[in-house]
């Protein structure tokens, strides 16, 4: 597995794409995206950085979505 900055952000576009309308839970990410999870955890930490991903826990689960902000 190759770690640089470089992969990291494609794989957050990756996660990015994968996310666009959809809630999923790790596991549902691993799987979409084929990510590692060493490789998925710094794509989400890079999102979370940028706020452009929001987390949600359901019955134990804890489940990714695109983040939106909302204005009213």
């Amino acid at each position: 597995m190759e770690v640089n900055k470089t992969v990291i952000g494609e794989n957050a576009g990756k996660v990015w794409r994968t996310l666009e309308n959809r809630r999923l839970s790790w596991d549902e990410l691993v799987r979409s995206t084929g990510l590692e999870p060493a490789e998925l955890a710094m794509a989400v930490g890079w999102l979370a950085r940028e706020d452009k991903i929001s987390f949600s826990s359901d019955d134990g689960k804890m489940y990714f979505e695109v983040y939106q902000e909302h204005y009213y």
